[in-house]
């Protein structure tokens, strides 16, 4: 086996799914199912078989896994040990950010970074910050920009505290909270329960939810075609034509999202870790949120 299957094999455990881990690897269903099956030739076993909930791993294909997460870090240790010796900025940055954080900012940092580095390979994976934390405890990443509060005991640095807002669109101007309709958005606890005070505060926990979504895209999009109104993180209302409005609770604290990059402390060692962190560092203290 080559060290590209063993990261194949531990992509479909992460996607339980061909056709995601394919688009991820590059490569088409086909092909990639001809490599499965030449590695379960190889092995002499089955890995696994297909359900309709997706790729489940039989027994065999459970015990390959820890080698694999073995053999796939120790191959990015090696390359990152010869780069350093060699004096060049290369080797492999594993990084997960969540959905938001993609969308609206990492491709400007990415873009930078990889101007000045452009030796460094980047995988990225994106998703929940809940998701993407145990991704980071489990080491398939090196790095998770996340969103929201986590018990780390390792690398933990603020990126941003980012306001909170109502929005509705032009339609509702001059109306009361209480005559327009709420549209709720899924979060994660903390911010859901923090959402709930500040509307409890504010006389507002009684309206009734007139519909829910689970991304801020299509809530944005429900609140301007007039559906009602919302509660949005700023990162994602820089072309929003409608009203904005930053939220405080009762005793003058502002209701914020808070942005961390958490990561391991052994790979804080490797520069092209390093020297991420410092260019979203700088983006970020470049692009401070203004008024709105």
């Amino acid at each position: 086996m080559e060290e590209k299957d063993y990261a194949l094999l531990l992509d479909l455990y992460e996607t339980k799914n061909i056709t995601k881990t394919a688009n991820r690897l590059y490569s088409t269903q086909p092909a990639l199912t001809k490599r499965i099956q030449k590695i379960e030739e190889e092995l002499g076993c089955s890995l696994f078989y297909r359900s309709k909930k997706g790729i489940l791993f039989t027994p065999a294909g459970e015990e390959l896994l820890p080698y694999a997460r073995q053999i796939t870090s120790a191959a990015t240790a090696m390359r990152d040990h010869i780069n350093q010796i060699k004096g060049t900025v290369g080797g492999t940055l594993n990084l997960g950010s969540s959905l938001n954080y993609s969308h609206y900012r990492l491709p400007f940092i990415l873009k930078a970074y990889s101007e000045l580095y452009p030796a460094v390979k980047i995988t990225i994976l994106t998703g929940q910050s809940k998701q993407l934390y145990q991704m980071l405890r489990n080491e398939d990443i090196s790095i998770a920009i996340a969103r929201g509060e986590f018990a780390w005991n390792e690398g933990k640095v603020l990126v941003g505290k980012e306001p909170m807002c109502v929005v509705y669109s032009k339609h509702f101007t001059g109306m009361d909270l209480k005559e327009i309709p709420y549209i709720g958005r899924q979060n994660d606890d903390n911010l859901m329960e923090q959402i709930g005070r500040w509307r409890q505060e504010h006389g507002l926990s009684e309206i009734p939810v007139k519909l829910w979504v689970d991304n801020v895209n299509s809530a944005k999009n429900m609140v301007l075609q007039g559906l009602g109104w919302c509660i949005l993180p700023q990162i994602c209302l820089d072309d929003f034509d409608g009203y904005i409005e930053k939220l405080y609770f009762k005793d003058g604290t502002p209701l914020e999202r808070l942005t961390y990059i958490l990561y391991k402390n052994n790979y804080f060692e490797l520069p092209q870790v390093r020297l991420f962190i410092q260019q979203l560092l700088k983006y970020e203290a470049e692009h401070i949120y203004g008024e709105v």
